[in-house]
């Protein structure tokens, strides 16, 4: 009894510290993201031996980050660009809104609008877009942290292995904390990696459909679906939705929408359903209730970037309580299939 009583208050002692810290933590987490990218780069292109041979450590993690950064900010100046062009656009989107209404009051005597206003007190559509503005604006100004901490966990990279082996004199002990760490790494690294690359084609497909049918500012919508679909379960749902609401928006006419619905749906369904599965195999062995759970639990705790978070902090979690005979049943019951090692 006493032993669970202290674990409950640990538990949340851990939940205050992550919330009360968390505009301190954030910019080192999304730091710590870059740094795997920048690692996992770096790791692929080393396999070819003239680079690895040729090119030091350094100077391959620096070309690696400049190539990222470039991106970042080249997208960056991008995304603004779009965000301004929908913002001026908004206007349109509202007329269109009330034609819409009409519409619907005519065919199914309904009045949405009434029916929104009945919940908020009022409607005013330019709202939409201030937790996006806010959630990129803060991320613009902890930019300069984020480079700051990559730097310095590239330039501290090389003395992780030796500081390790310092901490533990005996062998089997490190030798033992040498494989979990280089579990949690593959696991961890692997998850960003795919998850990477699977967001990338499906934002490039959908981009690609987006522009044919003719939606206002398909890059942005792009933009936001890469991101989206970092988050599992409900991410690529709400991606799907977005642009298919501009649609309707942009045309008044919701068989636009429908028709946007149904081409990025099909690209996330085919990604997602078999792509990714085939790419990501049984690496992550992890309940599908589990993530829906973690999901809604770090999506509480750190917002947007816990959802983001949740699939890889569980996983390890169920890495390192497999790890000890007193925590095993933990992650067996975390586990998709429960056979854990």
């Amino acid at each position: 009894m006493i032993k669970t009583t202290h674990t409950v208050i640990l538990l949340i002692a851990i939940v205050y510290i992550l919330v009360v810290t968390k505009v301190l933590l954030l910019p080192f987490v999304v730091a710590l993201l870059i740094w795997y990218l920048v690692k996992d780069i770096r790791d692929f292109i080393a396999r070819n031996r003239f680079i690895k041979r040729r090119f030091p450590r350094w100077l391959q993690n620096t070309l690696v980050f400049v190539i990222i950064f470039g991106v970042l900010t080249f997208v960056s100046r991008l995304l603004i660009g779009s965000i301004a062009t929908f913002a001026d656009k908004l206007v349109i989107y509202e007329a269109n809104v009330a034609v819409l209404n009409d519409y619907l009051q005519q065919q199914f005597n309904f009045d949405f609008i009434d029916y929104i206003q009945n919940f908020t007190g009022s409607f005013d559509f330019t709202q939409i877009l201030q937790p996006v503005v806010n959630g990129l604006s803060q991320l613009l100004s902890d930019g300069f942290m984020i480079v700051l901490y990559v730097i310095f966990l590239l330039m501290e990279e090389s003395t992780f292995s030796v500081k390790h082996r310092l901490l533990f004199k005996e062998e089997e002990r490190y030798q033992q904390t040498m494989e979990l760490v280089n579990k949690i790494d593959a696991s961890f690294g692997n998850y960003i990696s795919i998850k990477t690359l699977t967001s990338f084609i499906t934002a490039t497909l959908s981009y690609i459909v987006m522009n044919i049918l003719g939606v206002d500012t398909p890059l942005l919508w792009a933009i936001v679906i890469f991101l989206l679909n970092y988050i599992p379960s409900i991410g690529s749902l709400i991606a799907t939705t977005f642009p298919a609401i501009i649609a309707v928006l942009q045309e008044g006419d919701p068989w636009a929408g429908l028709w946007v619905l149904m081409g990025v749906g099909l690209i996330q369904v085919l990604v997602g359903n078999f792509l990714e599965p085939r790419m990501m195999g049984n690496s992550l062995n992890i309940s599908p209730l589990v993530v829906i759970l973690s999901l809604i639990a770090w999506g509480a705790i750190w917002g947007v970037l816990g959802m983001v978070l949740s699939v890889p902090i569980m996983v390890m979690l169920i890495i390192v309580c497999a790890r000890f005979e007193s925590t095993r049943q933990i992650a067996i019951l975390l586990s998709e299939n429960g056979e854990v090692n």
